[in-house]
């Protein structure tokens, strides 16, 4: 599992977070979007629009993720992983995870 509880209270802490997937140029595509909630070792996201993000997803699973709080001091993570679009959810299921502060 790479999400533990730390990481989790940011991600579900963040006010805003920022996804990152590629078009099919190779050009990354950032997003904000609203909370993110942590299931298991996913984070799920509702799906309000998208549209980009999710014609990259069907293209490239891959997708980066950066959540950052000042709840408790500054700390945020950047994670990496695939994502999926499932039931007008995003589902994210990071591999990896890189603190950033």
């Amino acid at each position: 599992m790479v999400i533990n509880e730390e990481i989790k209270a940011v991600i579900e802490g963040s006010a805003f977070l920022s996804l990152v997937t590629l078009g099919a140029d190779g050009i990354p595509h950032p997003i904000i979007v609203g909370k993110g909630e942590v299931v298991g070792d996913t984070v799920v996201f509702g799906i309000y629009k998208m549209d980009v993000t999710q014609q990259n997803l069907a293209a490239d699973k891959n997708i980066w993720v950066v959540a950052a709080t000042m709840d408790g001091g500054p700390k945020g993570y950047r994670l990496n992983g695939t994502a999926e679009v499932k039931d007008k959810k995003l589902i994210f299921t990071p591999a990896k995870v890189d603190a950033l502060i």
